[in-house]
């Protein structure tokens, strides 16, 4: 008999830290299931689904970019398009037959996905012969958009109590809590369990050499890193005219072409200065060197961390500021690293921050850092809780052999 399927709903998201947390979850998952990545997006370059790992392109989503259209054949367009991301899931679901649903966010986020998704909860609650266990997973920081939050966060509490099993936030509960973003009136008896962080990139041992005294600038897959990359050009030409110190930025797979041209044009007279678009582990290179420079998205926060290099996080002005300012903020509360605010980012300011982390240590916090072996822990937990209740007790049997 085959592995059971694993089937994993993942929301678009800015940048591509969601993608690679996405993956290694999938890839850990393998050995026990044939999991199943239902993705809005295709892998970007250089970045391929793990061995036994499956990646299904959803029909993307449709977004009109004429504001002037009329409403109706724009309300027209998205319950087709609705209607086709719909019939696609559940066929992806009948096909598949999953003993594991696993969705990302929902049903907190974006609210509009519950056109979507709802069928394939009712689906495979009510109508499946075994119904699977569903699973909602969340990262550590949590700002929903809305105007009546009270009312998002009771039928989001709706749903999690009709449809799931199990919550689980990837992050320790000592740096963030749920219930710090989510407040529903009625106590939640869906059982909610922290994982620790879910490391993206490989961490084994400990660093063995000298760390390289350079900088390492990245901006996670570099879609809202220009601005950062920029200030890092016009910091490293000051810097180096001080004291000599190296720079390495890493743009991304998912900057612009015009953004990648840019950045080697502005650096082309500097021997000292390195531009990459991507590396094989972000987690790797900041085990090299001495100082890391990023924005706070959660898969390059995370790495920061368990690397121990010393950090400067420069949060993201796109769509997730307030989650990346939340995290970096807090980071810099325990000591994990500095930071720079967007509104003051230019060359002379990131200089001098640079300049400021030669003289900075950062602290060893004792986060867990288990989310994979957590989150593997956990959904073991559940099924085996599930098959003990559904098995039947004779009576008057015995465990004796």
């Amino acid at each position: 008999m085959g592995k059971p399927a694993l089937m994993i709903y993942r929301q678009h998201s800015e940048g591509i830290g969601k993608l690679l947390q996405c993956l290694a979850l999938a890839r850990s998952l393998s050995r026990q299931f044939r999991p199943i990545v239902l993705t809005n997006d295709a892998l970007p370059d250089g970045i391929e689904a793990p061995d036994g790992v499956e990646v299904v392109k959803m029909p993307a989503h449709s977004q009109s970019s004429d504001a002037d259209v009329v409403r109706i054949q724009d309300a027209q367009e998205r319950e087709s398009n609705v209607a086709e991301r719909r019939e696609f899931i559940l066929q992806q679901y009948t096909e598949h037959n999953p003993a594991v649903l696993m969705f990302d966010t929902f049903p907190f986020g974006d609210s509009g996905l519950a056109d979507e998704l709802m069928p394939l909860l009712e689906q495979a609650k009510s109508h499946s012969a075994i119904p699977p266990h569903i699973i909602c997973c969340l990262q550590d920081i949590q700002h929903f958009a809305g105007s009546n939050p009270q009312q998002r966060d009771d039928e989001t509490a709706r749903l999690l109590e009709q449809f799931f099993d199990l919550v689980l936030v990837h992050t320790d509960p000592v740096f963030a809590r749920l219930e710090e973003f989510f407040q529903p009136k009625n106590t939640l008896s869906t059982p909610i369990q922290y994982t620790g962080f879910l490391l993206p990139g490989q961490m084994s041992g400990r660093l063995t050499g000298a760390r390289e005294k350079r900088v390492l600038v990245s901006a996670g897959g570099g879609e809202t890193g220009a601005p950062l990359f920029r200030a890092a050009v016009e910091a490293h030409r000051l810097l180096w005219e001080a004291s000599r110190l190296p720079m390495t930025i890493i743009t991304g797979p998912l900057a612009t072409k015009k953004v990648q041209a840019d950045i080697q044009r502005l650096s082309s007279d500097s021997r000292s200065l390195t531009i990459k678009r991507s590396v094989p582990s972000l987690a790797a290179e900041m085990r090299k060197v001495h100082w890391s420079v990023s924005q706070c998205g959660y898969g390059t926060a995370t790495e920061a961390v368990a690397s121990m290099v010393s950090p400067l996080f420069v949060p993201s002005g796109g769509g997730r500021v307030l989650e990346q300012t939340d995290r970096a903020h807090r980071l810099a509360h325990w000591g994990v690293g500095r930071l720079l605010v967007q509104d003051h980012l230019n060359g002379v300011s990131l200089a001098n921050e640079i300049m400021q982390l030669a003289h900075f240590v950062p602290r060893e916090t004792g986060f867990s850092m288990a989310g994979l072996t957590s989150t593997k822990m956990y959904i073991n937990r559940l099924i085996g809780a599930s098959v003990a209740k559904s098995t039947p007790h004779t009576a008057g049997s015995s465990s004796a052999s």
